[in-house]
């Protein structure tokens, strides 16, 4: 893993010969390399500068490594310290090790096996910084931008998964395809800006009216999805008569629901949407802002 100058090094020492010895080992390296003399002095500079490798004597004149250590991980849990000690004190190190500490080396400094252990440590904080962002990363290919909720493309895999888990275990769930009434009209009267607030706001309200189990979708443009886990269709629908009503008290638009279940309308994924936006098509030409169920005698 190549190091990089971005890795700022903490040298928290008090002894000239000591630091001298660390600096001249790390300096060729690409670490910038700082210096504090005692705890206070440290944890001012941590507060001030974003040091990922800090090493540092376990007794200073101020306090022990294990508390600087404590302190530090307050301040920047991700950074990574490093304790040097005796081996007459080799207690304090465990004892800073407990509180987070990476490692700790033994006086007399062998500067090779400090390097090695710094690059150690570096890495250690580069995985974690990977690891960060493939999670954000993943996480943003899943989330609709402007809403914050689940995008269509997870919508999708999470119907399948769902389906292919009723196998396993039967239980019913249900789907509501909501739109939102009029939404074009409100665009073109109070502008873009004001129709993008008005999704927001709308996902929101859904995210918290759902149950902890049910999972929200933005479907596309104004149309949203809701996923209600364990849910039979008698339930799904008394569900989206309460919804209807939070959203008329709270906005100043309302919705109309498309709502099937799964086994009782369809056991493929794309026949379940499908049903649910006849249903969803049947709200709006009844007059919008109601909820209605596919029935195969009236969507045809």
């Amino acid at each position: 893993m190549k190091m990089s100058k971005e890795f700022n090094v903490l040298i928290v020492e008090d002894n000239d010969k000591t630091f001298d010895l660390l600096h001249s080992g790390l300096s060729p390296v690409a670490y910038r390399v700082w210096r504090a003399k005692a705890g206070r002095e440290a944890l001012k500079l941590v507060k001030e500068h974003p040091f990922m490798i800090i090493i540092t004597e376990a007794i200073l004149p101020d306090m022990k490594g294990a508390e600087l250590t404590e302190r530090v991980k307050r301040i920047n849990h991700k950074a990574n310290i490093i304790i040097l000690v005796t081996c007459s004190f080799v207690d304090l190190a465990i004892d800073a090790l407990k509180t987070g500490a990476f490692a700790y080396l033994l006086k007399p400094v062998n500067i090779d096996e400090a390097v090695l252990v710094t690059k150690r440590a570096v890495e250690n904080v580069s995985l974690a910084i990977l690891a960060g962002k493939r999670k954000y990363y993943e996480e943003m290919s899943i989330l609709d931008g402007l809403t914050g909720v689940y995008n269509h493309r997870h919508f999708h895999e999470t119907l399948e998964w769902q389906i292919s888990h009723l196998r396993r275990s039967p239980r019913a769930f249900s789907i509501f395809i909501i739109d939102v009434d009029d939404f074009k009209k409100y665009n073109d009267t109070y502008g873009h800006l004001e129709g993008d607030k008005i999704l927001h706001n709308a996902a929101q309200i859904f995210v918290n009216f759902s149950r902890e189990n049910d999972l929200v979708f933005r479907y596309g443009g104004e149309e949203f999805a809701i996923l209600l886990s364990n849910t039979t269709q008698s339930n799904a629908m008394a569900i989206g008569k309460r919804l209807l009503e939070v959203v008329r008290k709270n906005l100043p638009i309302t919705i109309s629901i498309g709502l099937a279940t799964c086994p009782d309308n369809a056991h493929a994924k794309n026949d379940l949407i499908r049903k649910a936006d006849k249903a969803l098509y049947r709200a709006k030409r009844l007059g919008k802002d109601r909820i209605c169920v596919y029935d195969e005698r009236l969507d045809k």
